[in-house]
């Protein structure tokens, strides 16, 4: 009796120019290779579906890592913890003595509603060659309530991404990620020791230096006048409403802390505006 398995290895001569194959609902969680470790054949396979099954180890996937036409993954709603790019493999794989790297083509890696919490197999995503359409979606750690990411961090620490969750990633989004991404490491840093904060934010130090932003210098022996003059951030405030006429721009320092709702208040009072809603823009150099 031929095992599911088998049956699917079976595909690979009558069907020899498979672009597509979606095994949905069908309780997998092992991939058995008759021959060597990875998975042959399916050379022309560029789209495999595997959602809703029970996939719970990453190296079920890894048995893949030489399908040399794959370019999409789809593995929403298994059961997986961990992500590894599988940088120790042989370089030839399956393909001969033709050097490929793992995953050469994949470019949609579907991961949504599965069991991810680390960070290093999101960083890990990093390493394969062509990724740029993820999706974590519904996993730990990309749930802030569950004490997960924010989007922003995902972004920032995904440097390849152009497709997030579904949802693409703009330059504008990507630079103001990472810059936010910095500050909240420079202002949460573990340790000091470089090598321990490159382990737990790889980008980190590409980024610092890519932004040119740079450590901030100690403050202790400023007096707290001093010390409350240096943190403060300077802003021009403009009035434009066409009904409001012409009235000059305002250049003042406020605190970082600053909420929305007091900068309404302080315009309202700056521009002697009353009984009126006001709308705030922010303008970019």
């Amino acid at each position: 009796m031929l095992t599911y398995v088998e049956q699917i290895e079976k595909l690979k001569v009558p069907f020899a120019c498979l672009t597509d194959l979606h095994l949905i609902w069908n309780k997998l969680n092992i991939i058995t290779t008759p021959a060597g470790n990875f998975v042959q054949g399916f050379d022309t396979l560029r789209l495999l579906n595997l959602e809703d099954n029970h996939i719970v180890s990453w190296d079920e996937m890894v048995k893949l890592s030489y399908l040399r036409s794959l370019e999409q993954l789809h593995l929403n709603k298994n059961k997986i913890k961990h992500v590894r790019y599988p940088s120790n493999l042989p370089s030839s794989g399956s393909l001969g003595d033709v050097a490929v790297p793992a995953f050469e083509k994949l470019q949609v890696l579907l991961l949504g509603s599965n069991e991810i919490e680390d960070f290093p197999s999101v960083d890990s995503l990093n390493l394969f060659p062509s990724l740029m359409d993820v999706r974590i979606s519904d996993n730990p750690i990309a749930d802030p309530a569950k004490g997960g990411a924010p989007r922003f961090v995902l972004v920032a620490r995904l440097g390849n991404v152009k497709i997030l969750n579904g949802s693409e990633v703009s330059a504008r989004e990507r630079r103001e990620a990472e810059i936010r991404y910095i500050r909240l490491v420079m202002g949460k840093a573990e340790s000091s020791d470089p090598e321990l904060l490159k382990q737990l934010h790889p980008r980190f130090a590409e980024l610092k230096a890519f932004h040119g932003i740079e450590d901030e210098k100690p403050t202790s022996r400023m007096s707290g006048p001093q010390k409350m003059a240096s943190g403060l951030i300077s802003i021009t405030l403009k009035c434009v409403g066409p009904s409001m006429g012409e009235k000059q721009p305002l250049t003042k320092k406020l605190p970082p802390a600053t909420t929305v709702g007091k900068l309404k208040s302080l315009c309202e009072s700056f521009f002697k505006l009353k009984d009126i809603k006001l709308r705030l823009f922010l303008e970019e150099e």
